[in-house]
């Protein structure tokens, strides 16, 4: 069974409900961390969720495009 980004965004959304933050992770060596936690090898690592409570607000997303950058309709000119 693979669990990937539903059940991360389900796990995320749940803590949210439970007060608490979560953060998407990538850039592991998945398979050094496999290998620590003694995963077995019909099962493969997908993605890391941490979730915890935050010490301060989260930094705005800098560069955020308008609608009118990335919605074109009725043309494939650029």
């Amino acid at each position: 069974m693979f669990f990937g980004g539903d059940s991360a965004q389900t796990l995320m959304l749940a803590a949210k409900s439970m007060g608490y933050d979560s953060c998407p992770m990538d850039g592991f060596d998945f398979e050094k961390v496999a290998e620590l936690i003694k995963l077995p090898d019909d099962h493969v690592i997908a993605m890391f969720v941490a979730i915890g409570k935050g010490t301060q607000e989260a930094w705005p997303r800098p560069g955020q495009l308008t609608l009118d950058e990335i919605i074109i309709e009725n043309s494939f000119e650029g």
